[in-house]
């Protein structure tokens, strides 16, 4: 029976097995080429899917590459210690993230991160709330837990945040756990002299 004008055609579904499939290609690919290798020819290759499945899903390159890795983003993202000990907290806290941040993929994922961030805007912002911003909220809200005044806690921890991901990103996985630590511990130093 051929359907009539009036009939309603039902949107298309996301195949699930297709949407894994996309997903793991482009995950391998960013691994194996980068973010300037990627191209969504090469993602539908990979996946056994068309170019136009991809697009109908994702906007863009940028767009299926945020996706990729805000999935990917609870491998980073450690989980905040809250004991009494504010120092130790964000020492042992700064240390997880350098020891994810310098291994093959953590390293990887960093700069295809701050490559995609940079290509489009709207993909940037989604990448910046799911995965910088709750970098540092971790530090700031362990810090206001320990009445530190607000704005020196939003400080401290950009100060945190970027004193681990600059060095990494400019030194690669040299950057040693030990000294994401040390960092920690200066910057409580700091807060506490001001404080105290």
């Amino acid at each position: 029976m051929i359907p009539t004008t009036d009939e309603v055609t039902p949107p298309r579904r996301r195949s699930e097995k297709s949407r894994v499939a996309i997903i793991e290609a482009t995950r391998a690919l960013l691994l194996e080429r980068g973010f300037d290798g990627l191209s969504i020819e090469a993602v539908a290759a990979r996946a056994g899917v068309g170019k136009q499945t991809i697009y109908r899903w994702w906007p863009s390159r940028p767009a299926l590459v945020a996706d990729v890795l805000l999935e990917d983003a609870d491998k980073i993202l450690a989980t905040m210690p809250h004991t009494d000990d504010v120092t130790a907290d964000l020492a042992s806290w700064a240390g997880t993230l350098a020891s994810a941040l310098t291994t093959k993929r953590g390293n990887a994922m960093l700069r295809i991160l701050t490559a995609a961030s940079l290509e489009h805007e709207d993909t940037a912002a989604r990448l910046r709330a799911g995965f910088s911003r709750p970098l540092v909220d971790s530090v700031r809200d362990r810090l206001l837990a320990d009445h530190i005044d607000a704005d020196l806690a939003s400080a401290a921890a950009d100060a945190l945040l970027g004193g681990v991901v600059y060095p990494v990103l400019s030194e690669g996985r040299n950057y040693s756990r030990q000294r994401a630590e040390g960092l920690a511990r200066i910057i409580v130093a700091s807060l506490h002299s001001q404080t105290g």
